[in-house]
């Protein structure tokens, strides 16, 4: 009977370190299995920020060369276009220069080739996938926010432009641009304009104002000086800050991911 007594005197201390020890193996599988989890996401994301990276690298990058033969194209734009004001000043306009009809199609006519338009897919699929988040360092999603803002305000700028143009540049263009030149100069269609105005070996094309009676000489400087103006603009502000931030972007994707 003792025996027995002590017996059932033992039993629930034995059985609390009994349970403890469950516990604690069950807790301690609970946890490791919480890491090998946490290890197997943090992989995972590593792998998607690197592909991600990638990516948008490779989408930035390719604009950098854009906008840069962009620029090179406007600052030739802006020089031919300050060439029709000098010209229209106090030249003759009925018999012109050789370069006056080809800067007119420069400043007036020859719009599509000026104009950067940024590759954003990666950027919008960072922002509406919430992938951003796989970007673990700061300056970088604070780059990527800065490039967004940057390709807004180079659209908002083009939409001026676009709007200057269709409102007051096409309308001279169609009232005093002489049409017949152009198609000789393109050789009736071989050529578009970008690429005949670059034919170092074309032939020189004689050409006129149309409607030379009606043209005004203070109206077309001052029209060609606004849009002179307007194109500088662009080129000084939206062009150049989104060149500035796009070259920051890929220093940090260098440096974060060793991407060349």
């Amino acid at each position: 009977m003792e025996t027995h007594a002590h017996h059932l005197h033992k039993a629930p201390g034995n059985k609390f370190w009994h349970f403890f020890f469950e516990f604690l193996m069950l807790f301690l599988a609970v946890f490791c299995g919480f890491l090998a989890e946490n290890l197997r996401e943090n992989y995972i994301e590593n792998i998607r920020a690197k592909e991600l990276a990638k990516n948008l690298y490779s989408e930035i990058f390719a604009d950098s060369i854009n906008i840069q033969q962009k620029i090179e194209i406007r600052k030739k734009k802006e020089s031919e276009c300050a060439y029709f004001i000098a010209y229209v000043k106090d030249s003759g306009l009925t018999t012109l220069s050789d370069r006056f009809l080809p800067a007119f199609s420069w400043a007036f006519v020859q719009t599509i080739q000026i104009y950067f338009e940024p590759s954003d897919g990666i950027l919008n699929q960072l922002r509406n996938s919430g992938e951003l988040r796989y970007f673990k360092s700061s300056e970088l999603q604070a780059a990527v926010g800065k490039l967004s803002v940057a390709i807004a305000n180079v659209r908002n700028r083009h939409d001026r432009e676009i709007t200057m143009l269709e409102m007051y540049i096409r309308p001279f263009t169609l009232k005093f641009y002489d049409f017949s030149w152009y198609e000789t100069f393109s050789q009736h269609g071989k050529f578009d304009l970008y690429t005949a105005l670059n034919q170092k070996e074309n032939a020189l094309v004689k050409g006129k104002i149309a409607n030379l009676d009606k043209f005004n000489r203070l109206e077309a400087e001052n029209l060609a000086s606004y849009y002179l103006l307007a194109l500088r603009a662009t080129l000084i502000g939206p062009y150049t800050r989104y060149a500035d931030i796009n070259h920051q972007l890929l220093q940090i994707l260098r440096k974060e991911y060793h991407l060349e």
